[in-house]
């Protein structure tokens, strides 16, 4: 019996802190949103301090570095994230952008082209398909201005922004209407505030 009440207490507290990162990770998500990224870097890294495995965070922070223009601790925070989680979109598509802003050289482009070939291959028919097929094109070409990677980059987080416009409207809409059948939901309690 005591031992019984030893796991459960265990099992409570590990409950309360994975939701603390859980908390702290969609502040994180909150500022990268409103375009706060030094705050949303901060979140990412505490998260990943106390985590390391959290592929998520690892995806956001990249995310982060690669909007405030550090290329370098994007990539590397990406390919942290595409080791732990093989299949991550994000990781693959903004590494692949991080890339092609670090570097236009041959091997910034290679391995651009390597991450979105491998994207293709596991997501062939996703919405970023054919604006990935078409700047892979480009690269292959091999008469890259600074121009071209600007045009492709912006491209494709034209279409993140829309794919994320879209599933936060659904996601709302779910929301909405699970608050409106459960309205006991509306306001929790968080044990992490």
């Amino acid at each position: 019996m005591e031992k019984l009440i030893k796991l459960l207490i265990i099992l409570i507290f590990s409950m309360i802190f994975s939701g603390c990162l859980g908390m702290q990770y969609n502040t994180g998500e909150s500022y990268l949103e409103q375009e706060k990224y030094p705050e949303a870097i901060n979140a990412f890294k505490t998260i990943l301090e106390q985590n390391p495995e959290y592929p998520n965070a690892h995806t956001q922070l990249g995310i982060a570095y690669y909007r405030t223009g550090m290329h370098e601790q994007a990539i590397s925070e990406l390919k942290a994230a595409k080791e732990l989680r093989f299949n991550d979109k994000r990781a693959r598509l903004f590494l692949g952008m991080a890339y092609l802003k670090y570097g236009k050289t041959d091997d910034a482009i290679e391995d651009t082209i390597v991450e979105w070939e491998s994207y293709l291959d596991m997501f062939p028919l996703d919405n970023m398909s054919g604006i990935l097929q078409k700047s892979i094109v480009v690269l292959k070409s091999g008469e890259i201005l600074p121009a071209t990677v600007d045009l492709i980059t912006s491209s494709i987080e034209t279409a993140i922004a829309q794919e994320d416009k879209d599933r936060d409207a659904i996601y709302f809409d779910r929301y909405r209407s699970f608050e409106y059948r459960y309205p006991f939901f509306r306001h929790g309690y968080y044990p992490c505030d």
